[in-house]
């Protein structure tokens, strides 16, 4: 697993580098060109249907992700990405449940020229999770004395952080676009509790780890406006 890790935290460093030896090129060799000021040139809505999955892989859980892409002049994105997840784990010995949202604020840069209207390219994001949970009926034996029953009172928490991505969306209908994204994830702060390590934390994954790894498939309408 640390095998895969250092792989995928490779992939995005060298697509970075090579976006930033890019762009350097382009200001040495290119002609001068007059700066284009940003301007609003669509809106597009999103579905995490990723999250679906959820229902054959992880019953356990259930989560909604929605998203909103700001397109400024085929080239830089304002993205604001929200969800909600809920989680009730029964086992034999305790039953934890947990809920709360995250959102996440960053700037997607798409590399296309020829089809500017499709993306591909990286971006960067800050993400803010709150969420509660709590566990009751935990049965814990005890080697001289007959097994006792306990609970943990409701809590509540917060984590905080960054995360690279490195994607595609590609027009299938008109204004109907398919996304897909790699996505990598650390931890700034939080998320971790002396009392019950939390079992998942909404839209950063698990808890236990400081980097996570992940992957977004989207389903987008562009609305139609200022379109050429």
């Amino acid at each position: 697993m640390d095998f895969l890790k250092y792989i995928y935290c490779s992939l995005i460093v060298f697509l970075f580098t090579i976006l930033f030896s890019y762009g350097q090129d382009e200001e040495m060799y290119a002609p001068v060109k007059e700066k284009v000021p940003l301007e609003l040139k669509g809106l597009k809505f999103g579905l995490n249907v990723g999250r679906f999955s959820d229902y054959l892989f992880k019953p356990e859980r259930v989560s909604y992700e929605t998203s909103f892409d700001f397109n400024l002049n085929h080239k830089y994105f304002g993205v604001f990405e929200a969800g909600y997840s809920e989680i009730e784990l029964k086992k034999d010995n305790y039953h934890y449940l947990s809920d709360g949202y995250f959102l996440k604020l960053g700037m997607d840069y798409n590399m296309l020229k020829k089809y500017p209207s499709d993306f591909l390219g990286i971006g960067i994001r800050f993400g803010w999770a709150d969420f509660n949970q709590s566990a009751s009926n935990i049965i814990i034996d005890a080697n001289h004395w007959s097994a006792y029953t306990t609970s943990i009172n409701p809590e509540s928490l917060n984590t905080y952080w960054l995360e690279a991505s490195f994607g595609i969306k590609g027009e299938i209908f008109k204004n109907v676009y398919f996304g897909w994204s790699a996505l990598l994830k650390i931890r700034v702060a939080g998320g971790k509790n002396l009392n019950v390590q939390p079992y998942d934390i909404p839209g950063y994954g698990n808890s236990t780890k400081g980097i996570n790894l992940g992957a977004n498939y989207y389903i987008y309408y562009q609305i139609p406006f200022n379109r050429k």
